[in-house]
């Protein structure tokens, strides 16, 4: 923790904004959060995990990301947020710059610390990226959109949600790794961006931030083009220049095509009853009109369950329609599906260039 408070803290090269700093770490069981505050933070985290390398790792990211927040958040803030109206929720359209950069950051500041490798740092952004793709809602929810809506989507999640929206931390962290892209490619460096909105902050504490005076930054800095760009994947639904971005920091993305069937259902095997949780849209299981909730029955006549169904889904084959049983809110019913390959995830980063790679990712 000494070692990301000092890392943090030297980033601004400016007098600690507050005078007494408190980390408030409640070890529980099978709980991971954090909440900033203006002169302290509450961490929430699983304490028999601290023995797993990638688990600990994710505890340092946490004390990064919420100590970050001290300057980017309770201070640098979008104008909606401060002062705070504590009697009715709070809207915003910036909160790709609250949370999207501090994800970006927290990550970043445990590699360059030196407290992880630069290919757990890559395996790190391996499962962003995954996670990213795999989230149909990106398809349809901007960033500010997903950030406006935070009160009825984020916080109150349901069986649609992966559907029809995009967690503006995960979006946010991705988008702010393209920015560094942008940033390198002109020998600079994300630090230069947050140092500017700092010296924002300083000039006038009371009014938080604009997405123009952002916007503003970034074309003062670095050109109207990359802040063109940045506006795109902020404003939009289009897809992210991902592998364009890596491979103008010297990296390569290495593809990896699973040979595992794909239905698009998610399935709760927590009771003997197989229910499904979850449907991916525009996957066979959507496609056939299945519903979360549906309790599949059987298969081609034959009996499933929870305790059946690892064992039986291997022996399904590609492409072959299956008839399949359900229950649907006490009603039976039958559904014809066919099963496709799962699609491809990406397997790994590579260092192409080690120079470009090195410049981009520097150590403290």
């Amino acid at each position: 923790i000494e070692t990301i408070v000092n890392t943090v803290s030297d980033l601004f090269e400016d007098e600690l904004p507050y005078d007494k700093y408190s980390f408030l770490s409640i070890l529980k069981p099978n709980l991971y959060g954090g909440l900033e505050h203006h002169d302290s933070t509450a961490l929430v985290f699983d304490a028999r995990k601290f023995q797993e390398r990638k688990s600990y790792l994710r505890w340092l990211e946490l004390v990064a990301h919420e100590y970050f927040h001290t300057w980017n958040v309770k201070r640098i803030r979008p104008k909606a947020l401060g002062p705070f109206d504590y009697q009715n929720e709070n809207y915003t359209s910036m909160l790709w710059l609250a949370e999207g950069l501090t994800s970006f950051m927290d990550q970043y500041f445990v590699y360059s610390t030196g407290l992880c490798t630069m290919e757990e740092y890559l395996q790190a952004q391996v499962e962003n990226l995954n996670s990213y793709l795999k989230i149909p809602g990106r398809k349809f929810h901007s960033l500010e959109q997903s950030s406006f809506n935070a009160w009825i989507k984020l916080y109150l999640p349901d069986e649609f949600s992966n559907n029809s929206t995009v967690s503006y931390y995960l979006k946010g962290g991705i988008v702010f790794f393209l920015l560094h892209a942008e940033y390198c490619k002109q020998g600079k460096h994300l630090n230069e961006f947050t140092k500017a909105l700092w010296a924002r902050y300083k000039e006038n504490p009371e009014v938080g931030m604009t997405s123009e005076e952002v916007y503003g930054v970034i074309e003062n800095q670095i050109g109207k083009d990359s802040r063109h760009r940045f506006e795109t994947w902020v404003q939009t639904t289009e897809e992210l220049p991902i592998e364009d971005s890596l491979t103008s920091l010297g990296l390569q993305i290495e593809w990896e095509y699973p040979d595992t069937l794909y239905s698009g259902m998610v399935l709760d095997n927590s009771k003997e009853s197989l229910k499904i949780s979850k449907v991916q849209l525009d996957t066979p299981a959507y496609r056939a009109g299945f519903l979360p909730g549906d309790e599949l029955i059987a298969i081609n006549d034959m009996r499933i369950d929870s305790a059946s169904q690892p064992t039986f889904w291997n022996q399904l084959i590609k492409d072959r329609l299956y008839t399949i049983l359900i229950a649907r809110q006490g009603m039976m019913m039958t559904k014809e599906m066919s099963f496709e390959s799962t699609p491809r995830v990406i397997k790994s980063i590579k260092v192409l260039d080690e120079k470009l790679a090195n410049a981009a990712f520097l150590k403290s």
